[in-house]
């Protein structure tokens, strides 16, 4: 099984919605914000679970990506996290980036820079296309190398919404040679 650890506000669920959404098309999915602890289930060949927090957990699960919402607020408690678990974040956050200084995540910045891990090449109202501008190492220990993934959108979404989903769903190891559907 691979976890999803969304940190942000609780209210904040624009991103939970669209990576849930879209890991349901590839398989069951469960969901837990704390409160409530769902099953989402189209059946396929993978199973994740999305868990959704203000801050970060103590984690200690393998296959685990950390990705922050934009409305995640520092935490004064000392963070404990696996060496090089992916991060995923937007290049304009700078709430997670301090949160993770010092810590030896392995970072997967999402943005509209060439510097940034993932960028959007081109968004349109029902596709878009996502470059992968450096090699990232997967979950299962795949190392993918730049190229450009196509995305089918089954709803209008913000940049970081796609890419944050881009890259979970490349971190996780799912074939981007036929695009994918958001």
């Amino acid at each position: 099984m691979k976890t999803v650890v969304l940190c942000g506000k609780q209210s904040d669920t624009t991103l939970s919605e669209v990576l849930v959404r879209a890991l349901q098309q590839y398989g069951q999915v469960q969901y837990y914000n704390g409160k409530e602890l769902k099953r989402c289930s189209e059946s396929k060949t993978f199973e994740f679970c999305v868990y959704d927090c203000e801050q970060i957990p103590l984690l200690e699960l393998p296959d685990t990506i950390l990705v922050f919402k934009n409305s995640f607020s520092v935490s004064s408690e000392p963070i404990r996290l696996p060496e090089g678990i992916p991060a995923v974040f937007g290049s304009h956050n700078g709430k997670a980036a301090e949160q993770l200084k010092g810590s030896h995540v392995t970072p997967v910045v999402c943005g509209t820079s060439s510097k940034d891990t993932l960028s959007v090449a081109s968004l349109a109202e029902t596709s878009a296309s996502v470059s992968l501008q450096r090699s990232v190492r997967t979950l299962c220990g795949e190392i993918l190398e730049p190229k450009d993934i196509s995305i089918e959108l089954v709803q209008q979404l913000g940049p970081y919404p796609l890419l944050a989903t881009c890259a979970v769903f490349l971190l996780c190891g799912m074939d981007s040679e036929k695009g994918f559907r958001f």
